[in-house]
């Protein structure tokens, strides 16, 4: 089963950035027909959930997505990893240890996962809770042993060692954080470098797939105040996303290359 898993993941590998995206560009389209994902169970049909519920259910989504970009943030200031792949194909320059790296060997992807789980609970339709976050999940385990074969493969005794002393995915020893900080410093040019475009895309997605929720399923005005809040919102995100990608080409978000 695990080899079958690595297969998998080497394949989706290349795919690994989009798979959110294409799930939430088809919520865009369903949220407009309410109820229309439900299977044909009369008790599913009658069951409606309230708009006090279901702002509670896009609060959670929310704060999950806020925590998955936390945990992305801290990974990239303190110490970055290319592990973006090369030619579509899984690939690393070294083994990082320090930072974030000390206490998951995968922290990126917890990141992701967090996002991936709040973007998918704010969705809130019937086959994204039963198929598709189950599905996510596999795609992103089936990711990282393949990932795993190939450090293991690359860097033998080292990654194993690794391997024993930090957690696969989950964070651990973080009584230890000043130890595997020290001597570095965060990296806020780096951090809106690398991340200003997905962290505009997953919030302005958010922003938007809310508005049209409570528009359909609630009948939100689009005249509404919470309405012309999130307009706001994805104003502002459009600015920031347009201030940092003329940092970018000004090279104004440079850092030492030399840093971790």
């Amino acid at each position: 089963m695990k080899n079958l898993m690595i297969s998998i993941g080497t394949f989706f590998f290349k795919w690994r950035d989009t798979i959110l995206s294409l799930f939430l560009l088809a919520a865009l389209v369903l949220v407009a027909f309410p109820g229309k994902d439900l299977p044909p169970i009369q008790e599913l049909k009658e069951w409606k959930i309230s708009l006090t519920q279901e702002i509670v259910i896009s609060v959670i989504g929310f704060l999950f997505v806020v925590a998955g970009q936390v945990v992305r943030a801290i990974t990239i200031g303190w110490a970055y990893i290319k592990r973006g792949g090369l030619n579509k194909k899984i690939y690393a320059e070294t083994l990082v240890r320090s930072g974030m790296f000390a206490h998951s060997r995968n922290p990126l992807y917890l990141g992701n996962l967090l996002i991936a789980t709040g973007a998918l609970i704010s969705v809130n339709l019937f086959w994204y809770w039963i198929l598709v976050i189950p599905l996510v999940y596999f795609l992103y385990y089936c990711i990282i042993f393949a990932e795993e074969k190939f450090l293991r493969g690359k860097f033998g005794a080292d990654y194993e060692a690794y391997e024993k002393e930090v957690n696969r995915l989950m964070l651990g020893n973080l009584k230890d954080w000043s130890k595997s900080t020290e001597g570095m410093s965060f990296t806020w040019k780096r951090l809106i470098n690398k991340e200003h475009g997905s962290f505009v895309v997953i919030f302005a997605a958010l922003a938007i797939y809310n508005l049209l929720k409570f528009h359909f399923r609630y009948g939100l005005a689009w005249t509404d105040p919470a309405a012309y809040a999130l307009y706001a919102v994805i104003a502002a995100l459009l600015i920031f996303q347009t201030v940092a990608a003329s940092l970018k080409r000004m090279h104004k978000l440079e850092w030492d290359p030399a840093r971790p």
